[in-house]
């Protein structure tokens, strides 16, 4: 894009301009709908729960003790259960993101939550998990045995999650419902993350190609850079709020490249990963080596959201990422109010609101401070 380019037309869809109304109003129908009992009665028990895998688990009763132990499953657990009672360990990417942010402010055993019983690569500590003495596992189904055979071999019933280019967060909510006997709550909770969804693609129906800006989403800096490819829940999250993955021909999650080949494809947009705090749009302002992309000279860098969890994920929270999204792709065609939408959604999820400082952090104000746009979640 050259810089001196007018600013391309846009002509929003016949739905206008679209608002929070319809959200806010079905978020409080479904959180009152909650609070009004638990979900479960006792002849619904015993029952067997089947994951996306096939394995099957038989509960006599409403898991008491279980291990979520793959990311983001943890900050569900929490969501979906009520709290952190029958949470008995956690990934330490769980736990961090959940002590930095509104699960903490909510529910402050999350740092006593343990976080031994699985690694980086998602091998299980079978030592540790058998000491948090859980009454059922959570696994990811995606790296095959190895991962699965130590839990089996303890003896321990587990269900597994996968993870592809789509929304797996559906499933996960599902199944979460079904272990803790929490079928009203997540109907709720998909229930709001499917309205969102078809808002934003109903408002984006009409969208050309060319009215769709092109945005990388980048994790990584310098020598350790690296890019989202096609098959990334994030990908699909970009062309769903109504941008186009620069990289979307790279048949991987994720791929290392250099600044070069960032100034090829030349973003309107970059979106920096929430998982490194550290990683900020004032660094690529100020890198020499980037001045020449779009995305730079405009300001257009913004660092994702983190509430309960990371929005750029699929996560409980998703539908708050992908408002937030789709808003900085497209200021013509929506204006959520988002300080409404996060207290609405955290009640339904969390039973709890934010305080009055939280939005701002949950938004990464400071972080994005200066770029193009993102001064409308100040609090002043």
């Amino acid at each position: 894009m050259d810089q001196a380019s007018p600013p391309r037309e846009v002509t929003a869809p016949a739905v206008g301009h679209l608002s929070s109304g319809f959200t806010l109003a079905l978020l409080a129908a479904a959180a009152t709908a909650w609070a009004v009992g638990p979900a479960y009665a006792g002849g619904e028990w015993p029952r067997t729960v089947t994951d996306v895998n096939g394995h099957r688990v038989a509960l006599d009763a409403p898991a008491q003790r279980s291990a979520p132990l793959p990311p983001p499953l943890g900050t569900f657990a929490v969501a979906i259960s009520g709290g952190t009672e029958r949470v008995v360990t956690v990934h330490p990417w769980s736990q961090a993101v959940m002590q930095a942010g509104a699960l903490h402010d909510y529910f402050p055993g999350v740092t006593d939550i343990p976080t031994g019983a699985i690694d980086a690569g998602f091998m299980p500590n079978i030592e540790e998990l058998l000491a948090s003495a859980p009454d059922l596992v959570f696994q990811v189904g995606f790296l095959g045995e190895d991962v699965l055979q130590p839990i089996a071999a303890a003896g321990l019933p587990f269900l597994t999650i996968d993870v592809t280019p789509n929304d797996d967060a559906r499933d996960w909510i599902a199944m979460l419902g079904e272990v803790y006997g929490e079928e009203a709550h997540a109907k709720a909770i998909l229930e709001w993350r499917d309205a969102v969804q078809a808002q934003i693609v109903e408002a984006l129906a009409e969208l050309t190609t060319e009215d769709r800006p092109t945005v990388a989403h980048v994790s990584g800096y310098g020598e350790q850079l690296r890019v989202v490819g096609g098959t990334h829940y994030r990908s699909w999250q970009i062309e769903m709020a109504g941008g186009m993955n620069v990289a979307s021909d790279i048949a991987h999650h994720s791929q290392a490249i250099g600044p070069e080949q960032l100034l090829v494809w030349d973003p309107d947009i970059i979106l920096l990963h929430a998982f490194q705090a550290d990683l900020v749009p004032q660094m690529l302002y100020d890198d020499p080596l980037l001045q020449d992309l779009t995305a730079v000279r405009e300001r257009r860098v913004y660092a994702f959201p983190v509430g309960g969890d990371r929005w750029e994920a699929p996560v409980a929270e998703s539908p708050l990422g992908w408002m937030w999204l789709s808003e900085l792709l497209h200021p013509e065609i929506f204006a959520w109010d988002l300080r409404a939408e996060i207290s609405a959604a955290h009640e339904l999820l969390y039973g709890h609101t934010p305080s009055e400082g939280a939005y701002a952090r949950m938004l990464r104000v400071s972080a994005n401070e200066g770029s193009e746009g993102h001064d409308r979640y100040r609090d002043d």
